[in-house]
């Protein structure tokens, strides 16, 4: 009995690896008939596989966005000469411009480290391809304001269904769409599947990770950039999805209980009601009322009085460790920052400028887990260190400070840009970039596209 319901179980879970792997065929051949009929579109399908499937999805040994991108950037190469792409010096120096201020000055930062080349330059390579490479592509491939809408449109459906589902993987505790991708493709790194319960802190026993195989701090990041490019893009036409999709986004920024997403979340939405001119005097009597009310509610309910002095009290008062320690939240605190840095400072004393190299971290993981006092590399400060000095640090702020100005058409949308930039630099440097910096890369090539695009009636 026992071995025939094994064998059941074994022929259950075979029959889903094989509907998964179809699955993924059927998107890849689709995703190649597009690339032949209309780059826009295949870039439009990337954006939706992105968003949708899970990071554990591959194709040999390479993640399925990697392949895609490797194949589009083909397409591109090799459509040069069409209508499809422009490649105009002003628009290549638009699409060129964070790999000549950030890979390019990193590259050659690495020549001093201490990490061998070959290993340096394929992280290096890697993170060029998957991260920034999808917004060269953009501003190559979009060249009409319909070609714009269609991506966006894109965009906001394929968030709105993984949305829904990140919130499901809130209250269903795990992830079985992470967990079944990652066992059809054996993908056997480190991931959040299961219960979660390690990975919570203080928020009802559970977080919403949506298609993330790394969990709820990506998934956090990913939401409060998409939250808002939502708030403060104004080329979005169908202000219904907008809605739903701002709304899911923010839903889903709390529901990863990841304070690092939280607090900058705070700030953004705060920032918009004052700007839309929430803060009226009426609408301060309501407000009040509401928090009054909320505050009653709160406080007579013990699950959300466990939500609010884990996740949001922290969030906002995220420097007090004792608050965090009250509540029982086990995550980065300011004495293990400190730990961190002493730590991570130590291990660059004797090249403090240049770092040790490209991809140091990923190797002192690999080979110590998280059991120094470096942890994971908690920060961006942390992680940019480490690989490429206090000269890498520097060409990091330059990066932001510059893109920052870049995505900055009038001066009225210049603190909405500032206010846009600032949470996501405020998050990353709280933890790290992990998978979301391509996410704000494609959000800030939408907003620079549509600027151009209107410049030049396009």
């Amino acid at each position: 009995m026992c071995s025939i319901s094994i064998r059941t179980l074994t022929n259950k879970r075979n029959l889903m690896i094989l509907i998964i792997k179809i699955l993924v065929i059927l998107v890849i051949l689709v995703f190649l008939y597009f690339c032949q009929k209309s780059l826009v579109q295949a870039f439009a399908f990337y954006l939706a596989v992105k968003m949708v499937l899970p990071t554990t999805t591959r194709i040999g040994g390479i993640s399925i966005y990697a392949f895609m991108l490797l194949c589009l950037l083909f397409f591109v190469l090799v459509k040069k000469g069409n209508k499809q792409c422009d490649f105009s010096r002003k628009n290549l120096k638009i699409a060129l411009f964070p790999l000549l201020t950030l890979v390019v000055p990193l590259f050659f930062i690495g020549l001093f480290g201490e990490v061998d080349y070959a290993f340096q330059y394929k992280q290096l390579f890697q993170f060029a391809l998957t991260e920034i490479i999808p917004y060269c592509l953009f501003i190559i491939i979009v060249t009409s304001k319909a070609k714009l809408q269609l991506c966006i449109k894109t965009l906001l459906i394929s968030f709105i269904v993984i949305g829904i589902w990140g919130i499901i993987t809130y209250f269903i505790k795990e992830n079985p769409l992470v967990l079944s991708f990652a066992l059809a493709f054996d993908y056997s790194n480190d991931m959040f599947i299961g219960d979660g319960t390690g990975s919570v802190r203080g928020a009802f026993t559970s977080t919403a990770t949506g298609n993330q195989s790394e969990g709820p701090i990506p998934w956090g990041q990913i939401c409060l950039i998409l939250a808002g490019f939502g708030l403060f893009f104004k080329g979005m036409k169908d202000m219904h999805l907008r809605k739903v999709y701002i709304v899911l986004a923010i839903f889903n920024c709390f529901m990863s209980t990841k304070r690092s997403a939280i607090l900058p979340l705070l700030v953004v939405v705060a920032y918009y009601l004052f700007k839309v001119g929430f803060f009226t005097k009426r609408n301060i009597i309501y407000f009040l009322g509401v928090l009054g009310f909320s505050a009653v509610v709160i406080s007579s309910t013990p699950t959300l009085q466990k939500y609010y002095h884990a996740n949001i009290e922290p969030s906002i008062f995220f420097w007090d460790d004792n608050l965090a320690a009250k509540n029982e939240i086990k995550g980065s605190n300011r004495e293990m920052r400190i730990t961190q840095a002493k730590y991570v400072n130590k291990l660059i004393e004797n090249n403090e400028i240049f770092g040790l190299g490209y991809g140091y971290t990923a190797k002192h993981i690999e080979r110590y887990g998280g059991n120094t006092d470096a942890l994971f590399f908690e920060s961006l400060y942390l992680w940019a260190i480490a690989n490429s000095g206090y000269l890498g640090l520097l060409v990091w702020i330059i990066f932001f400070y510059k893109w920052s100005r870049r995505m900055i058409a009038n001066r009225s949308e210049a603190l909405d840009m500032y206010v846009f930039n600032g949470s996501y630099i405020l998050s990353v440097f709280l933890t790290n970039i992990y998978c979301s910096f391509a996410y704000y890369m494609i959000a800030s090539a939408f907003i620079i596209k549509y600027h151009q695009l209107k410049k030049y009636r396009i």
